[in-house]
């Protein structure tokens, strides 16, 4: 009878948690949506303009100096001290702090030119959390029942970052600021401080939290009746205000980031939404080892939920009061508000979870990861016959995305036997093991090779990478092998009850596990990194030798503009005067040296246009160039050395014309935009198994977060295929092509899109095309009209898309690259120019046009 007493109790509090969590859940998706949906509105209402961009200052005015401090100033007043776990406050500052130092350290460190500016703002924005406009909706849907306590933590960890952390940060922008102005004096950076003493202690949230608390002593708690009833009203109106107006703050914010520079932000994101609320978990779990299970479970998780908040608007506002990565932080701060929303959600609704048994959903589990690791096998195939159809399966880096694909085939495939074996067949259990553990690791060990590879190819050359291409290789799978066996011999299988395909060997494999993916995020980071520092170093360099050509074409039109005065100066003797000569003698050598080197690789394109009898002279030139970008470092053997190993390679891919294989363009060849996203996603997901890796090696029991973090990481781990899928599998040429043709074949008849006639053309179109034959096509011609090479076939008096868009610009005709497109496509619809095949419409992509000499019938097939 006692057990069956003790069975009913249990059962009781069991459905008594179930039914708390069922109507915490039921708040959840409601404050989520109205919250998201507000923020929406904000954002359309600038957007169309509906709301200027003055209004929408006026709006912010009232959020943060009426309707913020009204809330914070009552809420500090009626705050009961007593209640509050200081503990807690300390384990938010802790976590924090550590966010912080590290965010800045790695920036100092990795990032060149020297920016400290850069360093203090990115450590802002991974700590700075919009706890009022966004995280208190979310508490209060959530605890507003369970632990109404939980509620005035808001209003006191807001001040952590503005009192303690941001005056870090903003001492470092200043101290950039100094660096990169002309006074450099002691009384400078005095005034400085107390600019930023000032400005900390008049900030609304900080003012009104040191008045509140004031406040709450001379209450005693309570507010007058004569300011309760403003202050409410002003506090009531905060969240709809607050919520419309980061809307509203949003418009204009995303930048066209693509490529190498989602780096920077995916990294702050990855900081910000991902490393921030496990480390803020693992410190409240550690300050709290004495204190019952279930209130540390509770509480933990809330800092989780805590840590998921995105980053404030007013982040954004320090970058453009400094002028420190504005596109940068903008483009963060937009997708991390998004991106929190689902991450937010699940992990509220992890939260509020009642305790379970790792029994309890280790099946739903295990067949999630199967269904995820067909999929993953599915899509493993489709790209590996991708490469082999377009060849790049001969080419580098794809031979290391190949290696990576094989890896994460053999993953998935390895968790497929799992649910199908005879575990009776000892064997049988060995091969499933030693397939998958070869997979999992293979595929983290080949997402760091890809990216050194990268590195080698941006910062070396292609030949430096043709050279150390079998450390890779020995790397992505000596690795994972030598880890394997050293497991299978010196390890003991113990599954401990659990149903669990990914830790068959406990805790020694989730020691090794840890180890190799932390030394696999580490290298992918670091190199993601030093390629990203490397590429705005370039661009910098390349900046200034657009600068010195703009200046000497500048002054030779003034030169030639005064011929005659000229003239009249030799005549009498005078000595014509140097272009050059108000120029710095080191800026002036440098940039005729690096314009002397550009004029060299045009005149080597030009003669492969003008000259194909000397093709042999042509390609040796260009493997020259792709030899060594170090050149002070390479002796003359090894030059040549290196030239010869590209001669193999070249061979290899003989079916690839050399223009291509060693184009000045290398993006699209070797598809480094493309290889970066997809290394951004794989970080994501080698961190997310080191947290489950460091979460599992502690013992710590499982919960609504912990089964969260597994079910993301078999999404992230056997779903790893399906990212490579998402940015290799839709080739252009081999799929994306052909399907618009057969497209166009069955809508229209024919597999080219009829242009319209051209006395259907509007208005705008005509003008547009009629001036540009007038007074620019001629120009146009001369300046980028020119013979190309696409594989083994030259193209005569051609021109890109990407030629045209830049011309455009250049000349005034176009302000941007958009409206450079809106104005090509005008001109292909009025039969100005067309697509040498009539295959495409007039994109900024590195299709080849031709003008059209000649009038189009009206009823001639375009593109």
């Amino acid at each position: 009878m006692a057990a069956l007493h003790n069975t009913t109790t249990t059962l009781s509090s069991y459905e008594i948690q179930a039914a708390a969590s069922t109507e915490a859940f039921n708040n959840l998706y409601p404050a989520i949506f109205q919250c998201f949906f507000i923020i929406l509105c904000g954002y359309v209402a600038g957007r169309i303009n509906l709301i200027s961009a003055m209004q929408a200052k006026g709006i912010g005015s009232y959020v943060s100096k009426f309707a913020l401090p009204a809330l914070l100033f009552k809420s500090m007043v009626e705050l009961k001290f007593g209640e509050v776990s200081w503990t807690f406050l300390a384990s938010i500052l802790i976590a924090k702090s550590v966010v912080f130092v590290a965010v800045l350290l790695f920036t100092i460190l990795l990032v060149r030119p020297l920016n400290l500016g850069k360093a203090g703002l990115y450590a802002i924005f991974s700590t700075q959390s919009n706890d009022f406009a966004l995280g208190y909706p979310i508490v209060q849907a959530i605890y507003q029942t369970t632990h109404p306590e939980y509620l005035q933590y808001i209003y006191l960890v807001a001040p952590i970052s503005l009192v303690v952390l941001n005056p870090i940060g903003f001492v470092l922008l200043e101290a950039q600021k100094t660096r990169q102005s002309d006074k450099e004096g002691r009384s400078n950076q005095i005034w400085a401080c107390f600019h930023i003493v000032k400005d900390v202690v008049l900030n609304p949230i900080v003012f009104m939290t040191i008045i509140g608390v004031a406040g709450n002593f001379i209450f005693k708690q309570t507010v007058p009746d004569v300011l309760s009833d403003i202050l409410s009203v002003l506090g009531n109106s905060f969240s709809a205000t607050a919520l419309f107006y980061l809307g509203l703050s949003m418009v204009g914010k995303v930048k066209r980031q693509t490529g190498v520079a989602l780096i920077v932000p995916g990294l702050l994101i990855t900081a910000k939404t991902l490393l921030l609320p496990f480390i803020t978990r693992e410190i409240i779990y550690a300050l709290y080892s004495d204190t019952a299970h279930n209130e540390t479970s509770d509480i933990s998780m809330y800092g989780f939920l805590y840590g998921t908040f995105p980053t404030a608007p007013s982040v954004f506002l320090y970058a453009s009061q400094y002028a420190v990565a504005t596109d940068t932080i903008a483009t963060a701060m937009v997708l991390c508000t998004f991106l929190s929303a689902p991450l937010m959600f699940i992990s509220a609704k992890m939260a509020t979870l009642p305790k379970m048994s790792v029994l309890d959903y280790k099946d739903t589990l295990n067949t999630t990861c199967f269904d995820i690791s067909i999929l993953g096998m599915i899509c493993s195939l489709w790209v590996f016959i991708i490469f082999v159809l377009n060849r790049r399966i001969r080419k580098v880096p794809h031979q290391l995305t190949v290696c990576l694909v094989l890896s994460q085939f053999l993953a998935c495939l390895g968790m497929v036997l799992f649910t199908s074996i005879d575990y009776m067949v000892q064997w049988s259990q060995y091969v499933q093991f030693i397939i998958f553990l070869i997979g999992v690791l293979s595929a983290r060990c080949w997402t760091a090779a890809i990216a050194v590879s990268l590195v080698f190819l941006r910062v070396r050359s292609l030949c430096f990478l043709l050279r150390m291409r079998v450390w890779l290789f020995l790397a992505g799978f000596g690795v994972p092998f030598v880890a394997t066996g050293f497991l299978i011999m010196f390890g003991t299988r113990d599954m401990d009850g659990e149903n669990d395909p990914s830790f068959q060997y406990g805790r020694g494999q989730l020691i090794m596990s840890a180890v190799i993916l932390a030394l696999c995020t580490t290298v992918t980071i670091v190199a993601l990194v030093v390629q990203h520092r490397y590429d705005n170093s370039h661009a910098s360099q390349a900046q200034t030798k657009e600068d010195y050509e703009k200046l000497q074409s500048i002054e030779e039109d003034e030169e030639s503009g005064q011929s005659d005065t000229d003239t009249k100066e030799k005549k009498a003797g005078g000595d014509g005067a140097d272009p050059c000569a108000t120029c710095p003698v080191s800026y002036k050598e440098s940039a005729i040296e690096d314009l002397g080197k550009l004029r060299k690789s045009l005149r080597k394109s030009s003669s492969m246009s003008t000259a194909p009898s000397s093709s042999s002279e042509m390609e040796e030139g260009k493997l020259t160039e792709k030899t060594c970008l170090l050149k002070k470092s390479c002796s003359p053997e090894q030059r040549r050395e290196c030239l010869a190993r590209l001669k193999k390679y070249q061979s290899i891919n003989s079916s690839y014309s050399l223009n291509e294989l060693v184009d000045e363009s290398q993006q699209d060849e070797y598809q480094i935009t493309r290889h970066v996203v997809l290394l951004l996603v794989l970080t994501v997901s080698m961190c997310i198994g080191l947290f489950l890796c460091m979460w599992r090696i502690f013992n710590e029991s499982p919960s609504g977060i912990y089964i969260e973090l597994e079910f993301l990481d078999s999404v992230f781990n056997f779903g790893q295929a399906f990212f490579v899928f998402a940015v290799f599998g839709l080739d252009t040429h081999l799929i994306i092509i052909p399907f618009v043709k057969k497209w166009r074949k069955f809508w229209y008849g024919v597999e080219l899109i009829r242009l319209p006639g051209k006395s259907d053309l509007d208005e705008d179109t005509k003008h547009t095309c009629d001036q540009f034959n007038r007074y620019h096509k001629e120009r146009c011609q001369e300046d980028i009209v020119k013979n190309q090479r696409y594989r083994l076939r030259i193209y005569k008096n051609v021109f890109t898309g990407e030629d045209m868009v830049s011309w455009l610009i250049d000349v005034g005709l176009a302000a941007d690259k958009l409206d450079a497109v809106t104005y090509g496509q005008q001109l292909l619809l009025g039969r100005v120019i067309h697509h040498i095949k009539d295959e495409h419409h007039f994109y900024n992509l590195p299709y080849f046009y031709e003008f059209q000499d000649s009038e189009v019938d009206d009823q001639q097939d375009g593109l």
